[in-house]
């Protein structure tokens, strides 16, 4: 894509300009060749293949279209998001294209030329018009190189297209009026600043092309009025020279000029830059020049320090540090926006006067604002305390903040926190931008070592914070599902379940709570307020109570709770948690004894098996899954009773769930099933509707086991609303 003639452009301040003095000849009519290297993503120059989320993300955060081609097949493998701006098709319509969907049929011959001439070892940089979906042309420039497998990439970029790096570049070169030029292997010029058209007289576009001779005829290194050099133009000279630059009119202007030979990362030469000023204004700009650029190469490299790996608060440290070594920085911080609205201070750096209110999280006027300002991308602002600062913004004025520089950490559409930089210096409020560009490209690097981070421990704090006001506002109940003696028919338990205000289904409540550190704390809740409705149920029935083994870890609070039950309890362990050491957790329920163990699920898997040898239950509850239908399949019923043999060897008896059907309830019995649970025997229901349940019998009717208090069932413990926390049997009920 594009022709092979060179166009190179001025670098922008985050490039690099440096000065070889060991180049060979040739080029330019036997000259010494000079290149530039525009400032590239760290995405673009790393395989795109080695599917690390860094550079993914980096590669996402330039505005370049980045492009990866199979070598042999010239069809597209690859692109990144700027591609899809740049080209208006959908990511999955480039992937798998070939690459002459993107060229004019008329270029594509001369297309498919240049791409097979792709070199491995440097960059190529060429122009070329592409087409964008729509039909309509765009001039690109192109830098492309082969890499080790074969595979092609590109970073493409409208011609048109600085970015804020160029646009504040360009700023500072028309402030000091500094005369900028680039010339290509030919001598002729192709880039021209508007400081060099008003000093000449001829048009940037008269500039672009003409011989770079043209304008510099002579020139006196050394004080010696000599001819241009090849050692001028390959950049082998001491400093400055001093030289008469021809205008338009005729006229001749002692200016002093660099040449400087530009190279990219792997040493191929694109041309030269030309950088002059008008002796009669000093040399001021060209100190602040070096000066500029020596800042910006100090930036690429505190960048290039920062790593990933640690903890989000050592890499936000990291960071911090970097900044504070910037020209002018006097504090740094890095900030996170929390879900609620907040924004909590991950990490900062600042003189010792001022540290602590730096670290201080910002209020909420405040945190309002960074949020709504940091959706719209960097910005700096001279330091004002704000209505509703209270006492946040007034100690950092009179401390001297005079200016702060902000910078979004983003990913996608999301604002996940921000780079806070200030200054105490005073005295120069036209010049409070300098620092922005390297603020903007710290803004970058920070999104991708933090920004999946912050979106997780935000999504996290968010669930926490949800959880926590559910256990604090008790926003759930218990229901209660009886259990019969299949037999008779007689109420001999109840199972209690929970429910949740929000209809959040119990096993994704209780999981999630698991998974960010509240599960216990949401258990033990739910536990409390079933134990002390169940005080209302019918007396004789035992309550059967589900419990996560994780939560024997909190023995001492699981027993107050549990010691408040007045019935017998029977202790279900839930099957989703994979038992490593039965030993200890048979331990820690001899310390609740007198309890009753049940387990869950039998037949639904070889763990469940597992659990009734090495727990030896007093009750099995058989799978809804084995009970669903069992009055017309065999094997069904085949399996119930080949499992009732192996619960009376282990001297348990079996519950059926999940019974719906009268054709269900004769067939469990007539196998031998002692207890049954399920719809046809009753819904589950809160305390208010069972106490209001006319008619209903209730008995004791399990066989009996002595226990130390004398009581058949004696006192236990269990979690009523455990993670399992669904109405078993209940082939309608959401769980």
């Amino acid at each position: 894509m594009g022709s092979s003639s060179q166009r190179p452009r001025l670098p922008g301040p985050g490039g690099k300009v440096s000065l070889d003095r060991k180049s060979t000849p040739g080029g330019l009519t036997n000259r010494k060749r000079m290149t530039t290297s525009r400032p590239r993503p760290k995405a673009a120059t790393s395989d795109l293949a080695d599917g690390e989320a860094r550079y993914r993300i980096l590669a996402d955060q330039t505005r370049d279209g980045i492009f990866l081609a199979d070598g042999g097949t010239s069809r597209l493998v690859d692109v990144n998001i700027g591609a899809s701006d740049l080209t208006g098709y959908p990511r999955a319509e480039l992937i798998g294209a070939p690459i002459s969907k993107l060229v004019a049929r008329e270029d594509r011959g001369a297309q498919r030329k240049r791409f097979s001439a792709t070199p491995t070892q440097v960059s190529l940089a060429s122009q070329a018009r592409i087409l964008r979906k729509d039909g309509s042309p765009i001039e690109v420039d192109i830098e492309r190189r082969r890499l080790a497998d074969g595979r092609v990439l590109a970073v493409v970029r409208a011609a048109d297209r600085g970015g804020l790096v160029g646009k504040q570049y360009n700023q500072m070169l028309a402030r000091f009026d500094l005369l900028v030029a680039t010339v290509d292997r030919g001598a002729r010029i192709s880039y021209a600043n508007a400081a060099l058209s008003a000093l000449t007289g001829w048009s940037i576009a008269e500039l672009i092309g003409r011989p770079a001779g043209e304008l510099l005829p002579i020139g006196s290194p050394n004080g010696q009025n000599l001819p241009l050099s090849d050692e001028f133009w390959a950049g082998n000279l001491d400093g400055l020279i001093t030289t008469e630059i021809l205008t338009r009119s005729g006229e001749k202007r002692l200016v002093a000029v660099s040449a400087t030979p530009l190279r990219d990362q792997y040493g191929t030469s694109a041309g030269a830059a030309l950088l002059g000023q008008d002796i009669t204004q000093g040399r001021a700009a060209l100190t602040e020049l070096e000066r500029e650029l020596q800042e910006r190469a100090g930036v690429a490299a505190a960048i290039a320090r920062l790593q990933p790996g640690g903890t989000t608060e050592a890499k936000a440290r990291a960071i911090c540090q970097e900044l504070r070594g910037l020209r002018g920085v006097d504090l740094a911080a890095v900030l996170a926006f929390t879900e609620d609205g907040e924004t909590r201070v991950l990490a900062s750096d600042a003189p010792a006067d001022i540290r602590k209110q730096v670290a201080t999280s910002p209020p909420a006027a405040r945190s309002a604002y960074l949020k709504e300002r940091a959706a719209k991308g960097p910005w700096v602002e001279l330091w004002k305390p704000r209505v509703g600062d209270g006492a946040y913004g007034v100690p950092l004025a009179r401390a001297g903040l005079h200016s702060v520089s902000y910078a979004p950490i983003r990913q996608g559409n999301d604002t996940l926190g921000l780079l806070q930089v200030g200054s105490l210096h005073r005295g120069a409020d036209d010049r409070i931008h300098d620092n922005l560009p390297a603020i903007a490209e710290f803004g970058s690097a920070a999104s991708a070592l933090l920004a999946g981070e912050l979106l997780a421990d935000r999504l996290v704090n968010g669930l926490r914070g949800r959880l926590h006001e559910i256990v604090r506002s008790g926003t759930f109940s218990p229901v209660f599902q009886p259990i019969v003696e299949v037999d008779t028919g007689q109420v001999v338990g109840y199972e209690a379940l929970s429910r949740f205000t929000d209809g959040e289904p119990p096993d994704n409540r209780f999981s999630s709570a698991w998974s960010v550190g509240l599960g216990a704390e949401l258990e033990l809740a739910t536990l409390d307020r079933a134990i002390r409705e169940s005080r209302d149920l019918p007396t004789g029935p035992w309550l059967n109570v589900n419990i996560s083994p994780r939560l024997l870890d909190h023995g001492a609070e699981l027993r107050a709770i549990l010691d408040q039950a007045h019935r017998p309890l029977v202790l279900e362990i839930t099957e989703h948690e994979l038992i490593s050491d039965y030993r200890a957790l048979k331990e820690a329920l001899g310390l609740l004894m007198p309890i009753r163990i049940a387990v869950d699920d039998a037949g639904a898997g070889i763990a469940n098996f597992t659990h009734i040898v090495d727990l030896q239950p007093d009750f099995v509850k058989l799978d809804i899954g084995l009970v669903r239908g069992v009055d017309t399949d065999l094997a069904r019923q085949a399996m119930i009773v080949a499992l009732g043999h192996f619960a009376r060897t282990m001297g348990c008896q079996l519950v059926a769930e999940g019974v719906e059907t009268e054709a269900e309830a004769r067939m469990v019995k007539s196998l031998g099933v002692a207890f049954g649970q399920g719809y046809w025997y009753g819904h589950p229901l809160p305390m208010d509707a069972i106490i209001a349940t006319p008619g209903a019998t209730h008995g004791a009717a399990f066989a009996e086991k002595a226990s130390p208090s004398g009581s058949p069932y004696g006192h236990g413990n269990g979690r009523v609303t455990g993670p399992r926390g669904r109405s078993e049997g209940t082939r309608a009920e959401s769980i």
